[in-house]
């Protein structure tokens, strides 16, 4: 079981509990040190004294008993008394006979060359031997170390060779003849003045100490934690009493509001004017809020329902997976109905054609692209729809449901076909001049060459030549006449993979008699590299002559230049018109793209040129972007690069 479902009193005990075991164990082990501590430090002490002890003792065999024996007894020259005269021999002496009462301090005076060799230096001997020979400014060591397991605390002093040690130790052929009859030449001679000879020590031993100080810490932690325990309970029943037992009441209250079976606007009974009694006062505080926020609630929520079913277009709330979650009364209508634009049943959306058009790929866009979707569409029924999918997200970035709203807009298409139709035609009477030019000239040339057929007598290749020009003047007017009706008759939006850069070219050739007249000078930086692109040619035709239309007219009478550039980049097609006009003036650019606004005289516009381009590229999923300044006005069409 988890902690965080445990109960409040059951998480009382075992904090507490925790806290108690804790502070035992660090008193417990606290109460170790200090006593270890105690230990090591009385037993430093105590061997500083031994060894200042040992040291005086030697200091006088050294420095008094055997020079005055020297002195007393001539013929010590040729003898040596080892128990008067040798400082190793009486300082371990004395201490055998300080080990009849203390026999745990243990002493040595050892050498790596000694005289006796029952004084030979062991291993870890040698060491602090060694250790003093590398640091000769330190004289004495101290520190516990382990010797088969156990601790021991062990006091070690350097031996260094004085001048009064070389009588003894120094040339054998000076010694005494009674020492080097006894120990012989082999070892213990040679010292010299300031060598580190040796060392003498003082060792105790921990382990009993340590154990006894070990016991008193455990017996320490026992008796405080049954202490603490007794303590323990006695808060316990307190905290129950206090605390737990109030809580618990209010807990069940809380339940049962939560469950249904206990009524929200209830006043609990305070038994104590204590924090529970305020947390209860409050509770009841807060129950009275939540009982009127709630009624509020109940009344705002029946109003937007009211609202929300009052809403004329179909509106819902989809799940990923198609399912319904809240419909209004529109929504449910056209679901009886069997339109195409509401969803009617579960799908999956994962499954879609990224290219497809249906509401349950808009939903998989949504999922997929994580922002909003909004579409016109033709559905199955004939009819056409403004379909809008708006995500929401969950607290990892993922769609949770998606707000689905639709439209009806087959009225509202019929009248912007309406509204292209008439710009059509308006744009087809601008360009009956140049389309009269254009039939013109081959119409003068095919009447010449026939006044020559019926007037002249010519030879059959003249003949012949005279009737390639009539041929060849009729197609032109042909393809004028066919070009022309194609641009003004009416269709519905058919898309085709087509090159942006041709349809420039073939909209400059309508109105190349205009620009020509206007004596406007054409730039084209049309890129050669540009995909083609999935539109309706005939629509976007239109886009294009309404752009050159206004720029050719926006320039009259200057002999300007319209700079047309196309290019390609991520993912999109532009097409830049820049005029080099006067611009557009900044209190009527926010209108431009409104039906019938216009700044043309009466009779030269219908104001629907720039608001008919706008609907043609937004049904296409771009964009027009204007920029206009003194020195011109930039149109540039946006289009989606086709995949």
């Amino acid at each position: 079981m988890k902690l965080k479902n445990l109960s409040l009193s059951t998480k009382f005990t075992l904090t507490v509990g925790l806290i108690l075991l804790v502070f035992c164990i660090i008193f417990s082990f606290l109460l170790y040190l200090h006593l270890k501590n105690k230990v090591v430090e009385d037993a430093n002490e105590k061997t500083l004294i031994i060894m200042t002890q040992i040291g005086a003792v030697g200091d006088y065999i050294k420095n008094t008993l055997r020079p005055k024996m020297f002195q007393i007894f001539p013929n010590t020259k040729d003898e040596f008394i080892i128990e008067a005269m040798s400082t190793t021999h009486v300082t371990q002496e004395v201490m055998k006979r300080f080990n009849n009462d203390l026999k745990d301090y243990v002493y040595k005076r050892v050498s790596n060359n000694p005289l006796n060799p029952k004084d030979k230096a062991d291993t870890l001997h040698k060491g602090m031997i060694s250790f003093f020979q590398k640091n000769k400014e330190q004289k004495s060591w101290n520190g516990i170390i382990k010797i088969e397991g156990q601790e021991f605390l062990i006091r070690v002093k350097a031996i260094t060779a004085e001048k009064g040690c070389l009588t003894c130790h120094g040339d054998p052929s000076k010694a005494p003849r009674g020492l080097v009859k006894k120990y012989g030449t082999k070892s213990g001679f040679g010292w010299k003045n300031g060598d580190v000879i040796g060392v003498e020590s003082v060792t105790i031993p921990l382990d009993i100490t340590l154990g006894q100080i070990k016991g008193i810490a455990i017996s320490t932690f026992i008796f405080g934690f049954i202490t603490l325990l007794f303590l323990f309970i006695s808060l316990q029943g307190a905290f129950w009493s206090l605390v737990s037992r109030p809580l618990s009441r209010l807990t069940t209250i809380f339940k049962g509001i939560a469950d249904g079976t206990e009524p929200l606007n209830q006043d609990i009974t305070i038994t104590a004017r204590d924090e529970i009694g305020e947390l209860t006062e409050s509770f009841n505080q807060m129950a009275k809020h939540l009982y009127n926020a709630q009624e509020d609630l109940r009344k705002n929520a029946e109003t937007l329902r009211s609202i929300f079913e009052g809403i004329s277009d179909p509106l819902a709330l989809v799940n990923p997976d198609c399912t319904l979650e809240i419909t209004n009364q529109a929504y449910r209508e056209w679901m009886t109905k069997g339109r195409s634009a509401v969803f009617t049943k579960k799908c999956q959306p994962e499954n879609c054609d990224a290219d497809t058009s249906c509401p349950v790929c808009f939903l998989a866009k949504a999922k997929r692209e994580k922002r909003a979707v909004s579409e016109y569409w033709e559905g199955d029924d004939g009819q056409y729809y403004y379909v809008h999918l708006y995500p929401i997200f969950d607290d990892n970035g993922n769609v949770l449901k998606a707000v689905h709203y639709v439209r009806d807009i087959t009225d509202k298409r019929q009248i912007e076909e309406q509204m292209r139709m008439a710009e059509k035609l308006a744009a087809v009477g601008q360009l009956s001049a140049g389309v009269a030019h254009e039939i013109n000239n081959p119409l003068g040339g095919i009447r010449l060459c026939f006044n020559n057929l019926m007037t002249m007598g010519m030879d059959e290749e003249t003949r012949k030549m005279h009737i390639d020009v009539i041929n060849s003047g009729l197609e032109r007017i042909q393809g004028i006449v066919k070009q022309l009706l194609d641009f003004s008759k009416k269709s519905s939006l058919s898309v085709s993979p087509v090159s942006i850069n041709r349809l420039i070219e073939d909209v400059l050739q309508l109105t190349d008699y205009l620009i020509s007249k206007k004596g406007i000078k054409i730039i084209k930086n049309l890129s050669p590299g540009i995909h083609e692109i999935m539109v309706d040619p005939n629509k976007m035709e239109q886009v294009f002559l309404n752009i050159i239309l206004n720029a050719i007219h926006a320039m009259d009478g200057n002999q300007g230049s319209l700079t047309i550039e196309t290019s390609s980049s991520n993912g999109v097609c532009k097409a830049s018109f820049l005029d080099s006009g006067p611009g557009i003036p900044d209190n009527v650019l926010p209108y431009i793209f409104d039906p019938f606004f216009t700044t043309k005289a009466v009779g030269e516009g219908t104001g629907l040129g720039l608001s008919v381009s706008k609907s043609i590229v937004e049904q296409h999923r771009g964009e027009i972007v204007v920029e206009s300044s003194p020195r011109g006005t930039k149109f540039t069409v946006i289009l989606p690069v086709s995949k």
